[in-house]
């Protein structure tokens, strides 16, 4: 069994989107001849559900610990992102002139106990997965330390976005640009979870065909419970059109386009607008709960706390229509929860630039997808849907008898394109 080194400083039971994507191919690569190691910032207060202990058994997980974390608050008994973020001017400058994230601060006070453990374990390769983007630094340079392949892992783009999640100096945004190139150039293959980030990155630094590859994101089959004393206990209007929106509305995903393609409806067709009831998970950020209360539309949004990742079957079950929706900024990035709902056969409502999704959901034949933009497009298919649901019938969003095999989706495969890099790289590393 090769040993790999996994670096991901978010990881399960770290409730953010980035934990997933390694606890995904963790809990296969055994499967494939790899002895994964996790290298993670641990998060007290926080536990795995029974079900991760359960997938995660026998794999060693090094937690670094920190005397700060800025991503939680002192309540980290609270769902991670319903935490105030600690903040103070001097932070706030701090953050705002340093490279890459204020992990790199932990990382390198911490390197050389890092690097003993790394030693201990003997890694055959090292992945690192950003953001945040110090993890792909601390892999690239442990990878040069114990001459050992290193894959650096991109969930999203890093400064060819449009979207810039923090203010940044020049200074720290010009840094970034020459870390990111080194990192690149000194990986021995770097990975993306979109085909039209791949490209971008391609294009961008004139990358050989052989250098890159896009691995998805995925849904893992385990995790779903379907046990009734799992049930999720909230009581939901079967004469509604019930759209859920599993996760919450932030400046990543707004709530912009539905909401105003309820604003149009609205007027066009009162009733049916009214019937519309979209469910989401946690809180919307300060921005996007303004701009549902200042809309008069509140009665369309129902929060719910969030849920464990096995409930995922018992909450989406009770949906209609599945909503996903993401900045028309982001035109070249896939979000996460496309393949939650790709893993049940509830239809889908993709408002989202980047055809690349649309391609996944036509070919699965999971549903439509339109772009942010085409917001009277919106309003005209709520409107069709809320009168099919009104008129009760069975088969509006999905005529389809017969459904294609969406297992290609499935975190094993996933884990298996992982493995076959690690494979080349080894072989060719000998």
């Amino acid at each position: 069994m090769k040993k790999v080194l996994l670096i991901a400083p978010y990881f399960v039971p770290r409730r953010r989107v980035g934990s997933l994507r390694p606890f995904k191919f963790a809990i296969h690569l055994k499967k494939f001849g790899y002895q994964p190691v996790i290298l993670t910032i641990a998060n007290p207060g926080s536990e795995m559900t029974p079900k991760e202990r359960d997938l995660l058994q026998g794999i060693e997980i090094i937690e670094i610990e920190s005397p700060f974390d800025r991503t939680i608050s002192v309540s980290s008994n609270k769902p991670e992102h319903t935490r105030i973020k600690q903040s103070s001017p001097v932070l706030d400058w701090m953050d705002k002139q340093t490279p890459m994230d204020s992990w790199i601060y932990l990382f390198l006070a911490k390197y050389y106990s890092i690097r003993k453990s790394v030693q201990y374990i003997k890694p055959e390769l090292i992945w690192a997965t950003g953001d945040p983007w110090s993890s792909l630094w601390l892999g690239e340079k442990l990878a040069v330390y114990f001459n050992v392949p290193f894959v650096a892992d991109f969930r999203d783009p890093w400064t060819l976005s449009k979207i810039q999640l923090r203010s940044r100096s020049s200074f720290s945004f010009g840094t970034d640009m020459e870390i990111e190139k080194r990192i690149i150039q000194s990986a021995d293959k770097v990975i993306f979870t979109a085909i039209l980030t791949e490209y971008l990155y391609s294009n961008h630094y004139h990358l050989p065909e052989e250098k890159t590859a896009t691995i998805y994101n995925s849904f893992v089959a385990a995790l779903s419970e379907k046990n009734s004393k799992n049930d999720w206990n909230v009581s939901v209007d079967p004469n509604d059109l019930n759209m859920i929106f599993f996760g919450r509305f932030r400046r990543l995903s707004p709530v912009t386009s539905i909401l105003n393609a309820l604003k149009i409806l609205r007027a066009k067709n009162p009733e049916a607008a009214n019937r519309i009831k979209i469910h989401s998970f946690g809180m919307p950020d300060e921005e996007n709960i303004t701009t549902i209360r200042e809309s008069s539309l509140e009665i369309n949004f129902i929060f719910h706390e969030p849920v464990k990742p096995e409930m995922k079957d018992q909450v989406l079950k009770h949906a209609d229509i599945l909503l996903l929706s993401t900045s028309s900024e982001r035109d070249n990035i896939i979000p996460a929860k496309l393949w939650d709902y790709l893993s049940v056969h509830t239809p889908i409502f993709s408002i989202a630039p980047n055809p690349e999704v649309g391609d996944i959901i036509m070919r699965s034949k999971a549903g439509v997808q339109v772009h942010p933009g085409e917001e009277a497009e919106i309003a005209d298919l709520l409107e069709s849907f809320s009168q099919e649901k009104m008129n009760s019938r069975e088969t509006l969003f999905m005529p389809e008898s017969e459904l294609p095999d969406r297992d290609i989706y499935e975190a094993v495969q996933t884990t298996k394109q992982l493995a076959s890099i690690f494979d080349e790289l080894l072989a060719n590393a000998r």
